[in-house]
């Protein structure tokens, strides 16, 4: 049913094209011809296409609602939240393919240049960094649909996006950048790959650049990731409801 979805395709692969143009001709891009410069492409997948995803997913646990599916859903003999998943899981398919598609081809080039894992490397940064960011993404804009208009869903869940992923000292606000609660890799990036971060380790909570780590940060957005489902889950439902 993802699969099908025309709007998904044309959301994700402009992006996907504009996110990897700009990792390729960056300055601040490693270049040493191996897997830390999938990692530093990943990362600029992860930070670009989760706009996309922001914007494209407000409706995503109210349309069953919408369309009468909802009822169906309840006969079956399976949890809601459980059916939920499995429509976060295909639509996390398709929109990371493009993503894993570029960071494949950048790694059968590396491995004909003589990079021995740059194919090993394009997987692993796909599920640790690309992975996990899209379905933050996703979910945060699914529950923002379900608690708000979905207009306006969409709206918050871009903000908080740029809120999650962009820091600049002109403007104040305290984000996760800098620290192991980075939603895009940073603490990922020095730990499992060995190249540098977009955002500098700052803070009582900012991360080591271990292995250790990269594995705490990647298990915090999974549990991220969880509570954002459950609880747009059960906001959906009780829309419902009423």
């Amino acid at each position: 049913m993802a699969r099908r979805q025309k709007a998904l395709w044309f959301t994700t692969i402009p992006l996907t094209a504009l996110a990897a143009l700009i990792a390729i001709g960056n300055r601040s891009a490693p270049g040493t011809g191996g897997v830390e410069d999938l990692a530093f492409t990943g990362q600029m997948l992860a930070i670009f296409t989760g706009i996309a995803y922001a914007a494209a997913f407000a409706d995503f646990f109210t349309t069953p609602a919408k369309l009468g599916v909802h009822e169906l859903e309840a006969s079956a003999p399976i949890a809601p939240v459980l059916l939920r998943l499995a429509r976060v899981l295909g639509s996390f398919l398709v929109v990371t393919l493009p993503s894993f598609v570029v960071l494949l081809v950048m790694g059968i080039v590396q491995t004909i240049n003589g990079s021995t894992w740059s194919i090993p490397g394009a997987v692993a940064v796909t599920l640790t960094v690309v992975g996990p960011a899209a379905l933050i993404a996703m979910t945060l804009s699914g529950l923002a649909g379900a608690a708000l208009p979905s207009a306006l869903g969409r709206i918050v869940a871009v903000v908080v996006w740029f809120a999650l992923v962009f820091s600049s000292p002109m403007i104040p606000i305290p984000t996760p950048n800098g620290t192991v609660f980075n939603v895009i890799g940073d603490a990922i990036l020095p730990g499992y790959f060995g190249t540098s971060p977009t955002y500098a380790a700052a803070g009582p909570l900012g991360f080591d650049g271990t292995p250790v780590g990269a594995t705490v940060s990647l298990i915090f957005q999974f549990v991220v990731i969880l509570v954002l489902l459950v609880a747009g889950s059960v906001l959906a439902e009780r829309s419902r409801k009423r």
